[in-house]
């Protein structure tokens, strides 16, 4: 039964690597036209190459850190579920257009084994200092790494065993590295404001306004200060509730203008809390159900296809599909209908895996011999750390894009959470028997 089931995991994850490499084979010197394609000197191809190798070259990594790899046979299996992760249609399309999204979510890979490495095997200089280099460039690169990034180094720093003595040079690594790059991205933005649109967007006022007063400028109107009636009409308030993408082009300008960001965020700020409060009950339930969107993401994608909910979706899915679109369209559905069966695949796997172990509890403790606490991991050196620091993120992730604004769900975004839903859907394979 064991041995069947990781064959079929197998050949269902084969399927989506053919998928996938007839599409990067068809695609990778094909520019997909978005809004916020990022300017390169180099070519398309080129551009995908250089994505998909950093991609490869950090899932590679981070697998290993999760008990992958161990001896000749593990490696070829870190191999074929690298390949894998590699080929997700989701993660594939974004390694094979000009956003940051794929660079993002490289560092950031890089950066979670760092930290999945020391909190096991307690930090060094060296560790530290890599660490400290990997989260500066997710904070340059990723739009939000700045606050991101710096909450999983600290919950990192948490997770060590020597607590006490590790803990707070990461800690402090941690604080310097966020103050050099908000230096960093400040120079850069005002540097490159055109090219940096979608990092000087981030502020808690746009944050706060898009999230609980948009779509009720209108009908709050005559709450709002005078000092935010300065600026904006009541005509104005109508219009900006058709389009909340005016809250950072035209409001949130125009406030800053008239006010300086100081004063403009704090106005801002009120105008949310006074929304949260008129209309908690509202807002409360359209945060919840973005929230679960947000976690569920690869079955909230599969729920958009087939046109429920409101999201970015169709148009990421009408970018990808624009060359091939019959093998677009087969290759994404297979996407989701995948991962069900292997989350079912390996959470039977782990029970077989869980009931040898407590069967082998039992007779050492029958037989006297001294006995350790069962581990729900393994791999990894037993320790759960690096298990425990993914679910963290995905739950921060989910957290933060359904707070940073009320926009159309974007599941380019929220590539970790994809990325995590993927790895665990094959985590089964490590509670494998030698045998198989």
């Amino acid at each position: 039964m064991r041995r069947t089931i990781t064959w079929v995991l197998y050949m269902i994850m084969g399927v989506q690597i053919a998928f996938g490499c007839a599409y990067f084979a068809t695609n990778f010197f094909v520019v997909q036209r978005f809004s916020e394609n990022y300017a390169s000197a180099l070519p398309m191809w080129a551009v995908s190459f250089v994505q998909l190798f950093l991609a490869a070259v950090s899932t590679w990594y981070v697998l290993g850190k999760l008990g992958f790899g161990k001896s000749r046979k593990d490696g070829l299996l870190r191999g074929y579920i690298c390949a894998f992760l590699l080929t997700v249609p989701y993660l594939l399309q974004m390694h094979l257009a000009k956003l940051v999204w794929s660079l993002s979510l490289s560092c950031l890979l890089w950066m979670l084994g760092l930290i999945m490495e020391i909190a096991v095997q307690g930090a060094s200089k060296k560790g530290v200092l890599l660490l400290s280099g990997a989260y500066f460039l997710y904070g340059i690169i990723c739009p939000d790494g700045l606050w991101l990034g710096g909450i999983l180094v600290l919950v990192g720093s948490l997770l060590l065993k020597k607590r006490d003595k590790d803990g707070l040079p990461i800690s402090l690594a941690a604080l310097f590295m966020a103050i050099v790059i908000f230096v960093t991205n400040a120079g850069l933005n005002s540097a490159f404001p055109e090219a940096r649109r979608i990092y000087r967007e981030n502020n808690p006022g746009t944050a706060a306004v898009s999230r609980f007063v948009w779509p009720n400028f209108a009908s709050n109107y005559f709450f709002w200060d005078e000092e935010v009636k300065a600026v904006l009409s009541e005509e104005d308030a109508v219009r900006l509730c058709q389009r909340i993408d005016l809250l950072e082009e035209e409001f949130y300008p125009a406030m800053v203008e008239a006010y300086g960001t100081g004063k403009a965020t704090k106005l801002c700020l009120e105008m949310g809390y006074r929304c949260l409060m008129d209309r908690s009950r509202e807002t409360v339930s359209e945060i919840g159900r973005d929230l679960r969107d947000h976690l569920l993401i690869p079955f909230t994608i599969e729920n958009n296809l087939q046109g429920r909910g409101v999201s970015m979706t169709a148009w990421n899915y009408g970018r990808m599909k624009a060359r091939s679109p019959v093998l677009v369209k087969y290759y994404f559905r297979y996407g989701g209908f995948e991962l069900p069966i292997l989350l079912l695949g390996s959470l039977l796997l782990w029970w077989f895996h869980r009931n040898d172990q407590m069967g082998q509890w039992i007779k050492e403790r029958a037989a006297g011999k001294e006995t350790k606490p069962l581990s729900y991991r393994d791999g990894g050196g037993g320790n759960a750390a690096p298990w425990k620091l993914l679910c963290f993120a995905v739950i921060l992730y989910a957290l933060w894009y359904t707070m940073r604004s009320n926009l159309p769900i974007d599941y380019k975004m929220v590539l970790p959470i994809l990325f995590i839903w993927y790895l665990v859907s094959v985590g089964g394979l490590l509670c494998q028997k030698p045998e198989n």
